[in-house]
């Protein structure tokens, strides 16, 4: 199963979720890579606070390499595509070759804009290359932890024929970032406050993603 994280603007929370789902699906007995495009590498980065770094952070720079890991994705195996927050054809390519696309959103009002307005361009300009159906699945991310009320988002959202948001939400939380300073996932951080929230969240997030890749393999 190959997961892309991608959106056309930085700072979504790509890198930190795909770091963070990686000890997820580990610890659901999968083998698993995480594939860096991101040209800040901030997965590399996070990886090298690790007493012992994990040895499945790869970065990719070249469409040529893409291709290969993806072409070459096992049995059994998960590839975790952390995409730049930029449009390119590497990270098109990233798009194109996953079976499944996550777009992490706030819900905020530029925030939905620019997912409607200008990456729902994107997936429509794959679309009509590869005469494939192409969408992307729509991730509440840096939810405020009291938060509730998204009928404005799902308005939004659910006129776009492409996107489809996620029953899993990810709340703002700091152990996300505190846990990786302190060179864990927050799968391991077992004495950081709100490990077990986080912990929670992460998991519900992989169950759903691998539900959904079941669920299209039944249908295929």
């Amino acid at each position: 199963m190959i997961i892309n994280f991608s959106h056309q603007k930085g700072g979504t929370g790509k890198s930190t979720i795909s770091f963070h789902i990686v000890q997820a699906f580990k610890n659901k007995g999968y083998s698993v890579q995480l594939l860096d495009l991101d040209n800040q590498n901030s997965c590399i980065d996070a990886n090298n606070l690790r007493d012992l770094p994990f040895d499945y952070v790869t970065s990719i720079a070249t469409e040529k390499e893409l291709v290969k890991a993806i072409e070459e994705v096992k049995k059994n195996e998960i590839i975790i595509i952390d995409s730049g927050g930029f449009d390119s054809s590497l990270t098109r390519i990233a798009i194109m070759g996953a079976d499944i696309n996550i777009t992490p959103v706030a819900d905020k009002a530029f925030e939905l804009l620019a997912v409607i307005n200008k990456y729902s361009v994107i997936l429509e300009e794959i679309e009509a290359a590869t005469e494939e159906e192409t969408k992307t699945y729509i991730l509440l991310n840096k939810i405020h932890i009291f938060a509730k009320n998204f009928d404005h988002l799902h308005e939004m959202i659910g006129n776009q024929k492409r996107m489809q948001i996620l029953n899993t939400i990810i709340r703002d939380r700091a152990i996300y970032d505190k846990s990786i300073w302190e060179g864990s996932t927050v799968q391991e951080a077992h004495t950081l406050k709100g490990h077990e929230d986080a912990s929670y969240e992460i998991n519900k997030l992989a169950e759903e993603l691998i539900s959904i890749y079941e669920k299209g393999l039944q249908n295929d």
